[in-house]
Parts: structure tokens; C-alpha cells; sequence
């Protein structure tokens, strides 16, 4: 046998031997998932469980997303109530938090859907992701029924099928015109839900307000309005639902990751889409002209005022602002204006681009044409403009030496703060400053010093003898 083999035969030998004598290291097995649910009730936190088994878990959280969004939530799980449960239980405005990226704390409104699915965490780092699950978020207060016609799903618990079909026509009217105007279509069959007192929806979707007969909610494509089933669908219950129908096809007109229209343009829009500059809105901003308590149209560009009146004020002047946009400039311009946003454009290069000046210029055209001034802004104001030196003045500047042949300029020195004392001159402060700075440094050399002289002794010395010598 030649010597390689010799040592090939050795290896060979040693490996077996290694297998039998040396302790085998255990591979952990892929953690087990069972069927994960959710028990989302609307105006409660959501409870999210899953079993799970395995011997490598270092760690359980749940990834939380909206359906039709791909933004995720991630939440840490802990163990459940019951041995290998896990669970998370929180409250959650997931189409809030979708567009936040956030978790955005609350609860979510009726209809929302949303996808789950529980992911381990072993010891190493590595990832193992459960099953994909859904959940939807309902109002069970009511037996609701459903119609679906055109691009509506009808949702009602009061009144006939006439009823239904009545309000499915009306709402399919709306998107017809807005989408035609607006140039935009929506994704999918708007969902809506038809309550039939005000504090019913209001308890739904906003209890913290009072003065609202609907609301659209881009997030998951639904409407909800209030349209009481006795008194049939009359001209405000359709106002309603075209002024809704309309703020969603705006969205999907407007839609992009960068900037959102101003939230008058948008609510100017339905309302002047659903029913117009009609004499119930021209009432508030008559009066507020007559008041000289008109808002300037940057103050309602983000949320409405909390009070009645400013609510109402703000939603008048938002569609007159609309209307004589139209009368100065015709429909085709607002849609191109509207539409333009879709570009992540801001305010004032969307208005230049459809007027040819900004969103102040334009502010202040709709305030001449009903003979107001543009108010000064509340708020902090910039400090008035005190005397300066006579050098800071434009043109006052003092002139420099006149260097001699050959002479460069110095370097300029930085720019420091004075300290308390005498311009120019060293203070108290920067005297102290010095002795404690030199003190500190005396004290740094003569620990070195003793340190390396001690060491120096140290290694000089005879070790001493273990004890029991």
C-alpha cells in the first residue's frame, strides 16, 4: 500500500470513529404554523392568534397590511393564553397606518380588509413566515344586506329593494360624471354603506364629530352616508352621495407618493360636482365678505375648522373658490388643474401651469372679485428690521489697508463668539479658563510619570515564592 493510500485509509478510519464516539449535533426542526385568525369588531382593538411549535423560537411577531396595499405593520406577538398560542392584541387604524407607514393608533372603520401572517424568528436571525390569512373589520350591530349593481356593492339593513337599487342608480351616475370629467377610473366597485340615523354612522366611522352625512375612505374604496330609508333618497341624500362618490374618483385622479391636492380644491370640487355653488353655501361666505371674516385659502388647504360655523364657512368658500375658478378660466382648466396633481406637483407649479401664477395670486384674484382684502396671516411674525451698523449698510462697507507690493493677503481667522469683558481684550473667564486647563495638564504628567516608574521598580524586583516553599 503505497503511502497515500496509507493516509487516505487513516482518514477514512478516523472519520468513522469520529461518527461513533463524538456527540451528534441536533438540527432544529422548521417551526410549525396552524391556522391564524383574527377578531377585528369594529371599535374594539383587533386580536391577532396563531399556534405555533418549534424549538428554535426566538422570537413571534405579526405582519399586519391592507388589503390592495403592500405597506406593512409589524407587531411582536407574545404567547397566548393557552400553551403554543401566540397573540397580539392592538388597537389599530390600519388604513391610516398604511399611509403613515406608522402604526397609527385607534380603531379602524367597517370594511376594512386586511392580510396577516405570524413570522418566527430563530436564535441565528433567520426568518420563517406562517400562512397568509384575511380579516375584515365589520360593524355587527345590524343585519345588512347587499346589492351590487354596475361599479356599487350596496350595503343597507333599512328599506326595500327599491330602495337599494334607487341609491346603487344614483351612485353609479356620480362616478359616471366624475370619472368623465376628472379623466380617472376607479380600481374596482366602490362599497356602499348606507346608515339610516346620523349617530348610527357617525358612531362607525367618527365619533369624535357632529357635523358630517358621509364619508368616502380612499384607503379600502368605501363610502359611508347617512340616508334615512322613510324619507326616501331626496336632494340632499343625493348630494351626499355624488359629493362622496366624487372624493373618490378625485383620489384616484390626484393620486400619487410625492404631493396631495389642497383640501379645498378637493372638497370644492364635490361640492361643486354634487350640486353646485347653490345659495346654501353662497350664505356663508356672504356673510363672513360682510363680517370681513373670509379665510384665506392657505388656512383651509389642510384640515377644516372644528367649530360649526368655520365647518361650514370653509366648505362654502371652497366651492366658490372652484366656481370662480371656472368663471375665469372654464371647466377644462379644473380638470387639467386637478388632474396635473397626479404628477406629485406642488401647489403653486400646478396653478402656474393652469393659470400662469400661483396659488397666492390666485387667492388674491377670488378676494378682489368679492371686494376683500387679503387678511395679514395670524400667527408669529417676522421681528421688524432695527437699526445697523453703518459698515452692514449696502455700499457702507469700510475699505481694507492697502497691501504693499509683494504683500499677500492674511488668512482670515474664524469667526468666534465674544466672551463676557472688553472687546478684543482676555477676561477673568479666559485667565481661569488657562490655570485650570494647565493644572489638569500637570496632574496628567506626573501620573504618567509614577506609572512608568512603578512599573520600571516592578519588573526590577525578584518574584516572590509561591506560599508553601
Amino acid at each position: 500500500m503505497t503511502l497515500l493510500r496509507r493516509a487516505q485509509a487513516s482518514l477514512t478510519l478516523c472519520l468513522a470513529l469520529a461518527a461513533v464516539f463524538l456527540p451528534t449535533a441536533a438540527v432544529a426542526a422548521s417551526p410549525s404554523f396552524g391556522t391564524p385568525t383574527a377578531v377585528a369588531d369594529l371599535g374594539q382593538p383587533i386580536t391577532f392568534t396563531s399556534e405555533i411549535s418549534g424549538d428554535d423560537i426566538a422570537g413571534v411577531d405579526v405582519l399586519v397590511r391592507l388589503a390592495f396595499d403592500s405597506t406593512v405593520i409589524v407587531f411582536a406577538a407574545q404567547p397566548g393564553p393557552t400553551a403554543g398560542t401566540w397573540q397580539v392584541t392592538q388597537s389599530i387604524d390600519i388604513g391610516t397606518s398604511a399611509l403613515c407607514e406608522c402604526v397609527s393608533d385607534g380603531n379602524s372603520a367597517p370594511n376594512t380588509h386586511f392580510d396577516f401572517q405570524f413570522r418566527v424568528r430563530a436564535a441565528d436571525g433567520t426568518t420563517t413566515v406562517g400562512p397568509l390569512a384575511q380579516g375584515v373589520v365589520e360593524d355587527t350591530r345590524f343585519a345588512w344586506r347587499t346589492f351590487s349593481d354596475g361599479m356599487v356593492a350596496v350595503h343597507w339593513y333599512a328599506g326595500d329593494d327599491a330602495f337599494a337599487q334607487g341609491a346603487a342608480d344614483l351612485a353609479n351616475g356620480a362616478i359616471d360624471r366624475a370619472s368623465e370629467l376628472l379623466g380617472a377610473t376607479l380600481p374596482r366597485p366602490v362599497d356602499l354603506f348606507i346608515y339610516d340615523t346620523q349617530q348610527a354612522l357617525l358612531d362607525a366611522v367618527s365619533p369624535n364629530r357632529e357635523n358630517i352625512a358621509g364619508e368616502a375612505h380612499q384607503d379600502i374604496q368605501t363610502m359611508f352616508v347617512w340616508l334615512p330609508h322613510d324619507e326616501g333618497i331626496q336632494d340632499f341624500n343625493a348630494e351626499v352621495v355624488r359629493h362622496e362618490l366624487t372624493h373618490l374618483v378625485f383620489d384616484a385622479a390626484t393620486k400619487n407618493p410625492y404631493h396631495g391636492p389642497p383640501r379645498w380644491l378637493n372638497e370644492g370640487t364635490a361640492v361643486y360636482l354634487s350640486v353646485g355653488y347653490s345659495d346654501y353655501y353662497r350664505s356663508f361666505v356672504t356673510t363672513a365678505v360682510r363680517t370681513h371674516t373670509l379665510l384665506p385659502l392657505d388656512g383651509i388647504a389642510g384640515l377644516f375648522p372644528a367649530t360649526q360655523d368655520g365647518f361650514y364657512l370653509a366648505y362654502g368658500e371652497s366651492v366658490a373658490a372652484v366656481d370662480f375658478f371656472v368663471r375665469t378660466y372654464g371647466e377644462p382648466k379644473l380638470w387639467d388643474l386637478v388632474r396635473s396633481y397626479a404628477q406629485g406637483m406642488t401647489d403653486d407649479d400646478a396653478f402656474t401651469a393652469a393659470t400662469g401664477a400661483g396659488v397666492a395670486d390666485f387667492n388674491a384674484a377670488w378676494f378682489a372679485s368679492l371686494d376683500e382684502d387679503v387678511p395679514a396671516p395670524l400667527g408669529p411674525q417676522p421681528g421688524p428690521t432695527g437699526p445697523v451698523p453703518p459698515d452692514w449698510a449696502p455700499g457702507g462697507a469700510t475699505p481694507g489697508p492697502t497691501l504693499a507690493p509683494g504683500q499677500t493677503p492674511a488668512t482670515p481667522r474664524p469667526t468666534a463668539t465674544p466672551a463676557p469683558g472688553q472687546p478684543g481684550q482676555p477676561s477673568a473667564v479666559d485667565g481661569l479658563t488657562r490655570v485650570v486647563s494647565l493644572a489638569i495638564w500637570l496632574i496628567v504628567i506626573v501620573a504618567v510619570v509614577a506609572l512608568v516608574g512603578y512599573l520600571l521598580l516592578g519588573r526590577n524586583r525578584a518574584p516572590r515564592p509561591p506560599r508553601g516553599w
